[in-house]
């Protein structure tokens, strides 16, 4: 497993893939798709900024930033996979909701009211 966000450049984009997707998700919200996170080249230096703010090791070609032992890769690899997984339910019950009718969905808003 790598500790760096490696940057690979497409065209007019930059592109992360595997765990430093779930990085980028967590910091920017960017989609993932296809174990992918895409993002234009204008938004290079905020990103660059956002992962040294937040002590991340980072790549592309041969720039190299290493904060060595300081280094919160891991850290917010794990703050991702648990924000995605917690997205992607919530968006798992909206589509569930949708499906249901109107006196059901009622119930459950009631129920959950209870616990906010």
């Amino acid at each position: 497993m790598s500790s760096n966000v490696v940057f690979r450049k497409n065209g007019g984009f930059y592109s992360v893939y595997g765990d430093d997707c779930y990085i980028l998700y967590y910091l920017f919200k960017y989609r993932i798709i296809d174990d992918r996170v895409g993002f234009p080249i204008s938004a290079y230096n905020k990103v660059v900024n956002v992962l040294n703010e937040n002590l991340i090791n980072h790549e592309y070609n041969d720039n190299v930033v290493n904060y060595k032992k300081k280094n919160n890769y891991n850290k917010f690899v794990k703050l991702g996979k648990k924000k995605y997984n917690l997205d992607f339910r919530i968006k798992d019950i909206i589509s569930k909701l949708d499906k249901l009718n109107e006196k059901d969905i009622d119930k459950i808003l009631d129920y959950i009211e209870e616990f906010l």
